[in-house]
């Protein structure tokens, strides 16, 4: 394995690269990595290369590396900063993927026209004190086939030609019983023809209604907790429809709802309408076969959701979460047997001190462990013994090292 430079074979390795003003970085390859994360110092070992938010990056210094097919190096590119000249850079150079994660201190405009990027991920954050306004390549050489919206889905506006997939991934909070999550208006984007819808199977949800501005559909791939699915009955261009990790599929319209639906995949759904979804196929197939693959599989019971998508370690490393469930399963437990408020006190603390020896504990860790006692007060038999969010949030805080 190596790298091409300025079109010799290096072995893979160490290389000086003039990426801002002054002293070079110091570029590591490894053998079989197309990726290359750049961000602030403060990041730490996150990121391959130390660039600060603010400061101007030399783009075309990547020129000169290519991988040993012959395609531009690095493939994927992740950037936590606000230089957006990667945009005319790639009027130049394909792209396989790039994901930015501007602060969006000011409101940002950027003439993307002619990008020549496959697949663009943008991460917008909601503290943002300003918007981002990107105007789309329409036409060839310049194209972004698929567009990827992360976060405070409000931040951004587009104009000019149109992504031939999109994707939504808007914030939602950790928790499944907060009011649902209303879509924004979307703009130019609402004329999409393939559309992706994701969010976590135990977040707050997203309600559908807001997929009615999208009439130009003809594929949508809906991801996790969502709600108001009586609204898709409005889509009735639909000839693809996915559905992956939903815990309810209440309101879902029959699939004799979309007369033009060819393929339609239901993967960890809910079991009730899951077995619904399984006679519906039955009977469509025997009056029109389904023109693309089509399979209800993976149904689950309730108490599968509440276990593996209820409690806040979705997201952990196996063997940190197996810890953590395991810990959660001990405060149930004792909580069923608690008859007094001191004993939950301790079932709680218990719980909050197991991780104290724990290294490395990440920030979102620390939240999703905060977001677990709250849950564990929220349960009958601890507010039976007048445990409350702040008492329980007071126990946690005082005995927790992370």
């Amino acid at each position: 394995m190596g790298i091409v430079i300025d079109g010799v074979l290096h072995e893979d390795g160490r290389f000086p690269l003039p990426l801002t003003a002054g002293k070079p970085h110091t570029l590591t390859t490894s053998p079989g990595v197309g990726r290359l994360s750049l961000g602030p110092r403060a990041m730490g070992k996150k990121v391959d290369l130390w660039v600060e938010a603010d400061e101007p990056i030399h783009w075309p210094c990547f020129d000169p590396f290519a991988t040993m097919a012959g395609s531009p190096w690095p493939r994927h590119i992740d950037y936590h900063g606000n230089d957006s000249g990667f945009f005319a850079w790639s009027a130049q150079r394909d792209i396989e993927g790039f994901t930015w994660k501007p602060a969006l201190p000011h409101d940002v405009e950027v003439d993307a026209s002619l990008s020549r990027i496959d697949a663009l991920s943008l991460h917008l954050p909601a503290d943002a004190a300003g918007n981002l306004h990107i105007r789309l390549p329409s036409t060839p050489p310049g194209r972004v086939p698929r567009l990827g919206l992360h976060g405070s889905l409000h931040k951004a506006q587009f104009s000019g030609g149109l992504p031939q997939y999109l994707s939504l991934s808007p914030a939602t909070s950790k928790r499944s019983s907060d009011a649902p999550l209303q879509l924004p208006d979307m703009g130019a984007l609402q004329q999409v023809q393939h559309l992706e819808l994701g969010n976590g199977a135990g977040k707050q949800p997203i309600s559908l209604r807001g997929l009615r501005q999208f009439q130009q559909l003809t594929s949508l791939s809906l991801w996790g907790h969502c709600v108001d699915l009586e609204e898709l009955v409005a889509l009735q261009g639909l000839t693809s429809l996915q559905l992956r990790f939903m815990p309810q599929l209440s309101g879902l319209p029959a699939l004799d709802s979309w007369p033009a639906l060819e393929s339609f995949i239901a993967y960890n759904v809910e079991e009730a309408t899951g077995k619904r979804l399984r006679q519906q196929m039955k009977a469509r197939e025997k009056q029109r076969a389904w023109g693309g693959y089509s399979s209800v599989t993976q149904l689950r019971k309730p108490e599968w959701w509440a276990k593996e998508y209820g409690r806040p370690f979705a997201g952990w490393p196996a063997t940190r979460a197996k810890l953590a469930h395991a810990a959660y399963d001990a405060v149930e437990l004792a909580l069923r047997s608690a008859t007094q408020r001191q004993q939950a006190q301790a079932a709680i603390e218990a719980f909050t001190v197991r991780f104290n020896s724990v290294k490395g504990i990440e920030t979102t860790e620390r939240e999703d462990l905060g977001e677990a006692v709250w849950q564990l007060a929220q349960r009958p038999e601890a507010q039976a013994l007048g445990v409350t969010e702040e008492l329980a949030q007071q126990w946690f805080d005082a005995v927790r090292d992370y």
